[in-house]
This record gives C-alpha cells, sequence and structure tokens, in this order.
C-alpha cells in the first residue's frame, strides 16, 4: 500500500469496534427480526479457493480490507480471495421459517458456506444483495464463511476506483464493505414496497404472498389512516396534506402489516418535474445550489466510520445553505439516503459506471474543447452494456421510495457511456417521474432533461451566452492542503492550487461574485466540486478527515443566501 499520512475522522476515534455501523441500516424498510454481523471476523488472504483452515488474522467487518478501519490494510492481488469467517450464535426463538443473511456491499463476486453448505456465485455490482439460509442456518454454533474475489473487471460497474490510483481515481476497496446482519420472518412476509406520491396522494403496491394487510398511516404521532385491504395496491387521498420540501422535509410513518410479518416505512408527498429547463418541486421553482460528494473516508475508503457522521455531515450542508447533493458514482450506505430524506436535501444519484478509463479521450481533449462525439459505437462490449443497463436498473428500484432522491445521471464524462439517447428513452418511459441527465460534463447528444456542463476553467465564461438554460453539473474545484488534515503531504492533483486560506476564500468569492451570482438565471443549477478532499484530490470545502472547514462558514452562508 501507498505510503500516506494517518488521518482519521473525530467520529471514528469514538466508536466501538466490537460493533461498528451496529443501527438498522434502512429505516426506509425495517422490520424487528434483525442481527447484525458486524465487528471482529476472522481472515486469510489466499490463491486457493479451498483454503478454509488455519485463520489467524482478524479483519473489523464492514471496513474494506485495503482501509486501515478494518485493521488490514493490504491490496488484494489479481486472482487472490478474501475467504471471511465467523462463529456465531442466535439470540432464542429468532429463527422462523425463512432466513436471510442480507450483505449491503461487497465488491467484486462471492460465495457463502453456512454450516458447510455451500450456496451460489452472486456478482452483487456494487449493490445490497442477500442469501436464503433458511435450509442450514442454526441458533447456536453457526459457521458462516464468505468467499471474495475481486480483480477489478471492467465490464462490472467499479465507481472511482483504480489499480493505480493517482489524482481524480482513488484506492481499489475489496470484499465486505457494507454491513452484513440477518433477519428471519414468517411464510407470506412482506418481500419489497413501492411508494408513489404526488402532491396530496399515496399509492402503495406489496410485494407478499399474502392476500391480506393491514396499513396506518401517521401524521404527528397522530393515526390518520388505518385500513384492512386485501388488493396489492392501495390509493389513499392525504387531507390537509403536508408537502414534503427542503425546508419542511416532512415524513409520514407508514406501517404495513400481513398476518406474520410488519414493516416500518414512511413517504413523503412530492412532486418533481422540469419546466422550461427548470426544475419545480410542489410547483415551486427550485434552483439546485449543490454540492459534490463521493463519500470516501480516511479510515474506511468507501464506508464511513458511523451514522452519525453522516448525520453531522448532511446537517452542516444544509446550515451552510446547500439544498443538494450530487452523489458521485457510488451507492451510499442506505442510511444516508434516509438522513436526505429526513433533512431536506435534494440527492441526484449517478449511476455507477463500468469500462475502462483513457486520459486523453475522456478528460484532456474535452476539456480543451473537443467534446463532440457521438456515442453509438462507444463501449461495444455487449455484456458490460448489460451490466450497466442491469445495475442502474436495480439501482433506481433501490432507492425506489426515498422522497430525496429526485434523478439521475445516467453518463459522466464519457465513461462507459454508449447510446445515451436510446438509455434515456428506456429509463424516461419506465420511471417518468424522475429526471435523467444523460450526459453529464461532454459527449452530449440529443435527449436529455438538463443541458449539462462540466466547466471548470476560462470556459465557465460561456454561461453569458447560452441561449437554453445551463446545468453546471461540475465547477470550482479549488484546492488547497490544509496543514495535517491531508492525505499525502508531497502529492497533490489540482484544476486551481492556493497556497494560503485566504487565497482560496478570496478566490471562491470571486467565483461566485463573477460567474455564478450574475447569470443564475441562465443556470438550472450548480454542483461545486466537491464537499470533500478524497486521498491525492484536496479541493473540498471539509478536509479529508472532515475536521477543518476549509472557506469561512459565514462566507459559504451569505453566497448561498442570495442564490435561494
Amino acid at each position: 500500500m501507498k505510503k500516506h499520512n494517518n488521518l482519521y475522522t473525530s467520529e471514528f476515534e469514538k466508536i466501538d469496534l466490537s460493533k461498528p455501523l451496529s443501527e438498522h441500516p434502512f429505516p426506509q424498510f425495517k422490520r424487528d427480526s434483525y442481527f447484525s454481523l458486524n465487528g471482529k471476523w476472522e481472515y486469510k488472504i489466499t490463491k486457493d479457493i479451498n483454503d478454509l483452515n488455519n485463520f489467524s488474522n482478524n479483519i473489523i467487518v464492514p471496513f474494506p480490507i485495503e482501509s486501515t478501519a478494518s485493521s488490514v490494510n493490504k491490496r488484494l492481488q489479481k486472482n487472490q480471495y478474501i475467504i471471511y469467517r465467523k462463529s456465531f450464535d442466535l439470540p432464542n426463538n429468532f429463527i422462523k421459517k425463512n432466513t436471510f443473511i442480507n450483505f449491503i456491499g461487497v465488491d467484486q463476486e462471492y460465495f457463502i458456506i453456512l454450516n458447510h453448505k455451500k450456496y451460489g456465485l452472486i456478482t452483487p455490482m456494487l449493490l445490497p444483495s442477500k442469501v436464503d439460509v433458511s435450509n442450514d442456518i442454526k441458533e447456536k454454533n453457526n459457521e458462516l464463511i464468505v468467499i471474495v474475489k475481486d480483480n477489478l473487471k471492467y465490464e462490472y460497474p467499479l465507481g472511482k476506483q483504480s489499480k493505480k490510483p493517482k489524482g481524480i481515481f482513488y484506492t481499489p476497496f475489496s470484499g465486505i464493505y457494507y454491513p452484513v446482519y440477518i433477519e428471519s420472518i414468517e411464510d407470506n412476509y412482506i418481500e419489497s414496497i413501492k411508494i408513489d406520491t404526488d402532491q396530496d396522494t399515496l399509492r402503495l403496491t406489496v410485494n407478499s404472498d399474502s392476500k391480506n394487510y393491514n396499513l396506518i398511516i401517521k401524521e404527528k404521532g397522530k393515526i390518520i389512516h388505518n385500513i384492512n385491504y386485501n388488493e396489492k395496491e392501495i390509493l389513499i387521498k392525504i387531507e390537509n396534506p403536508i408537502k414534503w420540501s427542503i425546508d419542511n422535509p416532512f415524513l409520514y410513518i407508514l406501517e404495513i402489516s400481513t398476518k406474520t410479518d410488519k414493516i416500518y416505512s414512511y413517504f413523503g408527498l412530492k412532486e418533481i418535474k422540469m419546466v422550461n429547463d427548470f426544475v419545480y418541486l410542489n410547483n415551486q421553482k427550485v434552483f439546485l445550489n449543490g454540492l459534490l460528494s463521493q463519500g470516501y473516508y480516511p479510515e474506511g475508503i468507501i464506508t464511513p466510520p458511523s451514522y452519525k457522521l453522516l448525520e453531522d455531515e448532511i446537517l452542516k450542508i444544509k446550515d451552510l445553505g446547500f439544498n443538494t447533493i450530487r452523489e458521485h458514482i457510488k451507492f451510499e450506505v442506505p442510511y444516508f439516503y434516509y438522513l436526505c430524506d429526513k433533512y431536506g436535501i435534494l440527492v441526484l444519484q449517478d449511476f455507477l459506471n463500468n469500462g475502462k478509463y483513457n486520459f486523453l479521450s475522456l478528460t484532456a481533449l474535452p476539456t480543451i474543447g473537443f467534446k463532440n462525439k457521438s456515442d453509438k459505437k462507444m463501449n461495444k462490449n455487449k455484456k458490460q452494456r448489460n451490466n450497466f443497463i442491469d445495475c442502474a436498473e436495480k439501482l433506481i428500484n433501490q432507492l425506489y421510495n426515498h422522497p430525496c432522491i429526485i434523478g439521475y445521471t445516467i453518463f459522466n464524462e464519457g465513461w462507459g457511456q454508449f447510446d445515451s439517447d436510446n438509455i434515456y428513452e428506456y429509463f424516461k418511459t419506465k420511471y417518468p417521474h424522475l429526471l435523467f441527465d444523460s450526459t453529464s460534463g461532454w459527449f452530449k447528444q440529443n435527449i436529455s432533461d438538463f443541458n449539462s456542463e462540466h466547466l471548470y476553467f476560462k470556459n465557465i465564461d460561456k454561461i453569458k451566452d447560452t441561449k437554453k438554460p445551463i446545468f453546471l453539473s461540475e465547477f470550482g474545484a479549488l484546492c488547497y492542503k490544509e496543514i495535517n488534515h491531508v492525505y499525502s503531504n508531497k502529492k497533490v492533483f489540482a484544476y486551481k492550487y492556493f497556497n494560503t486560506r485566504e487565497a482560496l476564500e478570496n478566490a471562491y468569492l470571486t467565483l461566485y461574485n463573477e460567474k455564478i451570482i450574475p447569470y443564475k438565471d441562465k443556470l438550472t443549477g450548480i454542483i461545486y466540486t466537491q464537499l470533500s478532499d478524497i486521498e491525492e484530490e484536496d479541493n473540498g470545502i471539509f478536509s479529508y478527515d472532515r475536521k477543518i472547514i476549509k472557506i469561512d462558514e459565514q462566507l459559504i452562508k451569505n453566497i448561498n443566501e442570495i442564490l435561494k
């Protein structure tokens, strides 16, 4: 592993590593049956898939093996397996007829052996997966083995991992990197729910073998609906509706029951649409004023040390006056989206890219102006294309019920891009209530909900002359190293570097006052790069360890107040 400074967030220094991230990770779909497997496991790294003896080392799950938080801090090499082993007992009377082990994040493919029974290979593509272990789970003396291989195959979604991390590409992560938990339920359980809303109506669809359901809706602790019904879908008009908004992110509590199962959830009454290239939330025009968030942490790489850190971060984003997060090429831990629902942050979620990266054709040439290119023949690998579409569909369905989600970035700066017009048409037809940015940055084709541009240099002046409103989906990236809070004292990737904090603040103020605020009426919204430093990329508002805000808070608030 490359040598770098040992940085830690304040939250990591407080957490109990015997049970990290132990809270239920899915507040949007929660049942009482929950047993966390996070904490200390045994592990080994080997090229022999059958080498299941003599585990002599420990790892902290759910942190990837490359991270310091895992206590391993080793890079998985080609054709190596990381093999995990965990012995555990379940609480008395926990086991029901159907038992599942849920893996929220494993990279890149895995299978499990539970009590000597082997289960088939799963390639989760950076999204949640689960294994039905009903026939082999026991109350006491369970042995779970998880065998993971990660050769960082480019036909699968990979995000911004790199075998040679540098600049805007980062340390790869392997193995289990998000929470693992068990739930056990009787037959006729609720497999999933689908929530659709407008400004005063809930449409609830329940996926279950049960023929009868009970639905309770609570408003400020008071039950406003208590209904028994026998259809898969129910439509309910909410009287005197309280709409979900940035300023008032009101959540109705939702409880759905069968005779054998009960789900706790929530919903927000919200409607999002585009009118003349501007975004409207509940018929009110909204200027998207956001930050690019990539969700990297110094001790956990892709994994936050605690949900408290996520909550503090989102509250600070809101306090500074931002209203949007562009979640960049990463499916965040599910609790993140709950917090955005709770506190009223709009989320534009990126699809998860695959495909190889070429600096000259995908970054250097477009940056200096060569942005026009047909994507019909780009990334022609059929398996890669199918995996991208499959992953994107699963991602939308995974996040479908969250009121914070307003739309998706399909392709970013040409990475893995292909046939974007047809991809847009496919998803827009299927999910018309969502917004889609077909090509964030460049290689624009013909169809998109956004006129999306990345402008980092002098060409940001093109906003003055635009005929069609621009969504500035990336800009800024002003860089400054905060001493003792950076990943590397020597390495730095910067579009524009400043030697002092004062110079950084002056540049930030000038950028907004001269390039953004005067042309707000020509902008759909703006996404500043970025929330925090990441490894060699020191262009965050927050330092990588989240202990420093590098730009005066009042300065940021004053600018954002003008942009409301």
